[in-house]
């Protein structure tokens, strides 16, 4: 039970953390997950994990280290580091809970995770129903639901996920409680999901959904069940589509709070609705059998309705063949800005320029198919190869990515990772929650091939949560033995290496963040001490040289500014925003060369900047 809060905690201030998308993040749940490693080792109470789970981590820790060896060919020290510092934090993370972890035991971490997607969740709905206490104005979002992950796909997957945990415990909880109380929490998730407006997050949901329903023995109870809790949940969706203060990018927010505490009202009562499904649900089960033709009836008719559908779909769209064609053709055709109305955008198949994205990751891996251009490079490919002023940091495919970035083995090593837990679900299929554990972590394998889920730590966490407790209900073993003497003293020396590393990161990191924090506030006293502090724990970066160049260019000192510039790019000098900020702090030839070197690293680096900053 303690490990099981812990991993809420942990998880729910991931989340809360921006969604771990910073190095602050990575680096602290990296030390701490390195700690309980080497502390239940050091305490003999760890167990070996079984063959698939020795498989999964086995393939991750090798992507892991190849990441950190990429260091040797990589053109991008400082961003491999980083990236080699976020899968030090999923490989502790993991293995934390593969040493653990037993098959009694996946019900308690299933239900610590889907409890910390709620707290999320619920937070960032309340956002939305409560502006004018909670809300944030983010133009990059345009008005889609973001809170506290900062990124609204990201939200959109997260509480997914948290939908489809819930919809397993609502199903299959022993208690009549348990049942009421997690069915209450669809209509909370789904209203979430909503308006994140994420038109990824809901087909993956529904992949991850369909993939629950192929592996279980007792597939009908489980659809039955979302019928049933998706008649509240759809109604929170209905009516959250039909509140246009809530929906709508110009709506005012005096408007928006009437709404948003209408629908607040809405949503409890459906809340309530959802949780009596559940506890009737738990009844009825308990008193009624359905017989052997009922049950193959519910069986026809779900078919029939799947026929029908696709039947209407083909008569409405064209064929299969013509089908494929307009999905294409839709998602490589980029509309300009968001629409007013934000309904609308869920009902269209754009790819935002995702197909320029991919092709760009393709070209990359075709321009280094052997070891990859190195961790972390993709961004820098992408501004020096892009076909047009769009700014991006991640190709919004995590395979191509890896490919590109880490060529064939990475690659390997990650799905050898993913496939693992995938085997252990179809072998541990009867586990009541495992096929829903599937189907969250299916949503995230399927959402991470057109977006940056895995820089996202909260959401890459929590697939990990899911994929641990697969392995764990694989296990057929009546008890696993525990580790060796000799395995546990080396298990202990490489964690205490590895926290070393993490350390190192955390004071960095920390002493960055802090410099960016005073130096928004014009503490530029404060916010040189900390920049300092990180130039002395990160030496081999170029961000600290980079933040007091930034300290002193605020201060009006061009030319104390100008030389921390230039020590920033004896780090790393394909970094195409210092030589522009250099050219800006610089004059004559210098100027002109630094500009020069920023435009053939970037061709829209002045729109970069005029449009607002990288």
């Amino acid at each position: 039970m303690g490990a099981g809060v812990g991993a809420a905690i942990g998880l729910a201030l991931v989340a809360f953390a921006s969604g771990g998308y910073f190095p602050t993040a990575w680096t602290w749940a990296a030390l701490l997950a390195l700690v309980f490693v080497a502390a239940v080792l050091g305490l003999g109470v760890a167990t070996r994990p079984s063959g698939l789970a020795l498989v999964s981590l086995g393939a991750l820790g090798g992507f892991g280290a190849w990441t950190w060896l990429a260091l040797a060919w990589s053109a991008d020290h400082a961003a491999t580091v980083l990236e080699g510092l976020r899968v030090l934090m999923y490989v502790s993370v993991f293995a934390a809970l593969l040493l653990v972890l037993r098959r009694d035991g996946v019900p308690i971490l299933l239900a610590a995770t889907l409890a910390a997607i709620f707290l999320a969740s619920g937070y960032g709905l309340l956002t939305r129903l409560f502006p004018e206490r909670l809300g944030a104005f983010d133009p990059v979002a345009a008005y889609r639901l973001e809170e506290p992950l900062t990124y609204w796909n990201a939200a959109g997957l997260f509480a997914a996920m948290g939908a489809l945990l819930a919809l397993g415990f609502a199903a299959r909880s022993q208690t009549l409680l348990a049942r009421a109380a997690v069915a209450a929490t669809l209509p909370v998730f789904l209203a979430t999901l909503y308006f994140t407006f994420s038109r990824g997050a809901w087909i993956a949901g529904a992949v991850g959904l369909a993939a629950a329903l192929a592996i279980d023995p007792r597939r009908l109870q489980l659809l039955l069940a979302a019928l049933i809790f998706g008649i509240p949940s759809g109604f929170a969706v209905l009516l959250s589509s039909h509140e246009k203060a809530l929906t709508r990018t110009d709506a005012p927010l005096s408007d928006a709070s009437h709404d948003g505490h209408r629908l607040a009202l809405y949503i409890l009562l459906l809340a309530v609705a959802a949780g009596l499904a559940g506890a009737g649900l738990w009844l009825a089960e308990r008193r009624v059998t359905p017989p052997r033709q009922a049950r193959l009836a519910f069986a026809g008719a779900a078919v029939l309705v799947l026929v029908v559908g696709l039947l209407g779909a083909f008569v409405h769209y064209g064929g299969p063949v013509e089908l494929a064609r307009k999905g294409y053709d839709s998602f490589t055709t980029t509309s300009g800005g968001t629409p007013v109305n934000l309904n609308q955008r869920l009902f269209t198949f754009s790819g935002s320029y995702r197909a320029e994205l991919w092709h760009a990751a393709w070209h990359d891996y075709q321009a280094h198919p052997v070891l990859g251009s190195g961790p972390g490079t993709y961004e820098w490919y992408w501004n020096e190869h892009r076909p047009l002023q769009h700014k991006v940091r991640d190709a919004h495919n995590l395979y191509l990515e890896v490919l590109a970035e880490l060529g064939p083995l990475g690659l390997l090593l990650l799905l050898a990772a993913f496939g693992a837990p995938l085997a252990a679900a179809f072998r541990a299929r009867g586990h009541p929650l495992v096929p829903l554990a599937l189907a969250a972590f299916v949503a995230f394998l399927v959402h991470a091939s057109v977006d940056w889920d895995w820089e996202m730590s909260a959401v890459t966490l929590a697939a990990l949560a899911c994929a641990a407790s697969m392995l764990a209900a694989a296990d057929s073993r009546s008890s696993a033995p525990l580790l060796t003497p000799g395995v546990r003293v080396a298990g202990v020396a490489a964690s205490l290496l590895l926290a070393v590393v993490a350390f190192v990161g955390v004071v960095g990191s920390s002493a960055l963040a802090a410099s960016d924090r005073a130096l928004g506030k014009g503490q530029y006293g404060e916010a040189a001490s900390q920049a300092k502090k990180a130039q002395h724990w990160w030496r081999w970066s170029p961000d600290p040289w980079r933040e007091l160049g930034d300290i002193a260019a605020e201060q009006g000192d061009g030319t104390a500014a100008a030389r921390y510039y230039r020590k920033a790019l004896a780090k790393d000098d394909t970094d195409w925003k210092l030589w522009y900020d250099l050219s800006t702090v610089t004059s004559g030839a210098e100027s002109s060369r630094a500009f020069a070197r920023a435009v053939r690293l970037n061709r829209y680096a002045k729109s970069d900047f005029e449009g607002g900053g990288v």
